[in-house]
């Protein structure tokens, strides 16, 4: 069935130093119609000199221009950068002239400056002076504005467009928007809200993870090694004399080979933390290691220390292992094990938290026969209940580097075809961690920033997903967040899975956006899954 489409045409002017904003201008163009301008029956068509403009002699070029679509344009969007562009008969550059023209004749203009850093090479100074004159003349008529990267570009101009387009330029349909908030089941709405658990702890990861390190102990099992020889202790019929003599004949060798230029090669021990953490998971596992003097024991193997580098970002190792291939292999594959062991009880106990949790996935749906925008969620519940973000269990230090990359898959409910996923994300987060002084030693320099730094991702992570407002009122938990656009028949999910300690008896919801008269309350009597 034929429609009335109302079509704007939108003059895209710019010099020629202005290329990224351009591709973001047409995207944008094309994301406003997508959004708000089809579902009301409108549409904006982009000009531009480079798509738009044809051959035709007997005037100037810029006149032509004019002529064949610029002053037919219903508004101008112009962005200005380090150039101000080439002089025209009348104007100090086509795009100065096109604006005014537009201006002129009522018309609205977008103007944009850009902060965004710039190459003293590539600067033309002559130029940049005449943006920055142009730029304050138009000061005192407050019709520009300034932005610093792409990203704060396209929100200033996406914004611009609504409120122009969408305040009396754009008629809107005497439909209305009919939101309301629904739980989600495996992807599907429900028609009661479904609060589920979940169980890591017998997930198949971990299943692989305790198979890896059974493979392990069992590697370790086939490398037997001789015993060693009992080291010489002092008898203890030694007279005190003598045996303060040999003490102090130890202790002059001892310091004979610390001074000496290139320390010598150590024989290693196994430390005795590592040994109990290896002999109590075999226990747990039922993993037999009876013989342990066996098990543990890695022959003559040791490591020759290098000479020292005040280099703390040499990335070659600080000692060389030495031994027969049997008890190099051997040490190795016990460490391996315990760094295993480390992450596997690691993954349990962080698991085991998680584990502990109800969780329940939440969309806002929109059922009317209208989009809506500027929506506000606000979700209240009895104070014990929910989970905040800034409760939720925290990884160990020997899995948190794999929690930051994962954190997406245990908080954030992925898109169906039924629900689609939330995409309003904070892009920039100051997590404010505490800074301690992990710089005043210096072998651990590296080790303290790295592990600083993975913390301080987790937190940005975090605090990403869980992007809520929370407020604690009157004996309740509340938690807010905006959904800016929502359009007809359409399901969006809550920016994360909600978490709670507990199960609440009532979830009560409002919802307040641009288009409903009233703020909209409703309640959930969440039930635990079967």
């Amino acid at each position: 069935m034929p429609k009335s489409v109302t079509q704007f045409d939108l003059l895209i002017s710019c010099p020629s130093d202005v290329e990224e904003e351009l591709k973001i201008i047409e995207e944008t163009v094309s994301e406003f119609n997508h959004m708000i301008a089809q579902p009301n029956h409108a549409t904006i068509i982009t000009k531009h000199w480079s798509k738009d403009s044809y051959p035709q002699p007997g005037d100037n070029p810029q006149n032509l221009l004019n002529e064949q679509f610029v002053r037919n344009c219903d508004a101008a969007v112009a962005v200005f950068w380090t150039r101000f562009g080439t002089p025209t008969d009348n104007y100090g550059s086509g795009t100065e002239e096109e604006i005014e023209e537009l201006i002129k004749n009522g018309k609205q203009v977008f103007l944009y400056f850009s902060n965004r850093p710039v190459n003293p090479d590539d600067l033309d100074s002559e130029q940049y002076d005449k943006v920055k004159e142009f730029r304050k003349k138009y000061e005192s008529r407050g019709i520009y504005a300034s932005y610093s990267n792409s990203e704060e570009f396209k929100q200033k101009f996406l914004n611009a467009l609504t409120l122009h387009f969408n305040e009396g330029h754009i008629d809107k349909p005497s439909h209305s928007s009919k939101l309301s908030i629904n739980g989600v089941l495996e992807g599907k709405i429900t028609e009661k809200p479904i609060m589920y658990k979940i169980n890591y702890q017998y997930s198949k990861f971990m299943d692989n993870l305790k198979s890896k390190i059974l493979d392990l102990f069992n590697q370790a099992k086939n490398i037997t090694l001789p015993k060693k020889v009992a080291t010489i202790k002092i008898p203890d019929f030694i007279d005190n004399d003598t045996r303060a003599t040999i003490l102090q004949l130890q202790k002059n060798v001892q310091h004979t080979i610390a001074s000496h230029s290139m320390p010598g090669p150590v024989l290693l021990e196994l430390e005795d933390d590592l040994k109990n953490k290896l002999q109590s998971f075999a226990k747990e596992f039922n993993i037999d290691i009876n013989n342990s003097s066996d098990f543990f024991n890695i022959g003559k193997v040791f490591k020759t220390p290098k000479p020292f580098v005040n280099d703390l970002f040499n990335s070659e190792p600080s000692e060389k292992l030495g031994g027969s291939d049997e008890e190099i292999e051997k040490y190795k594959l016990l460490n391996i094990l315990s760094y295993k062991i480390t992450e596997y009880n690691s993954w349990r106990s962080y698991f085991q938290s998680l584990d502990s949790m109800f969780y329940i996935d939440l969309s806002l749906s929109n059922l009317g026969t209208s989009y809506d925008e500027d929506i506000d969620i606000k979700l209240c519940v009895k104070a014990g209940h929910l989970c905040t973000h800034k409760q939720l269990p925290i990884p160990g230090d020997a899995i948190l580097e794999k929690t930051v990359n994962w954190i997406d898959r245990f908080f954030k409910p992925p898109k169906t075809s039924t629900v689609m996923a939330y995409d309003n994300y904070p892009t920039d987060f100051n997590t404010s961690l505490p800074v301690q002084d992990i710089f005043s030693d210096d072998e651990k320099y590296l080790k303290c920033l790295y592990e600083y730094e993975t913390k301080e991702e987790y937190w940005k992570e975090i605090n990403t997903i869980f992007c809520y407002e929370y407020f604690q009122e009157d004996g309740f938990d509340i938690i807010c967040y905006k959904q800016p656009y929502i359009k007809q028949n359409t399901n969006i999910f809550f920016p994360s899975t909600i978490v709670f300690q507990t199960i609440p008896d009532t979830i009560h919801y409002e919802i307040s956006s641009r288009h409903s008269p009233k703020v909209i309350k409703g309640e959930l009597k969440p039930i635990l899954e079967k």
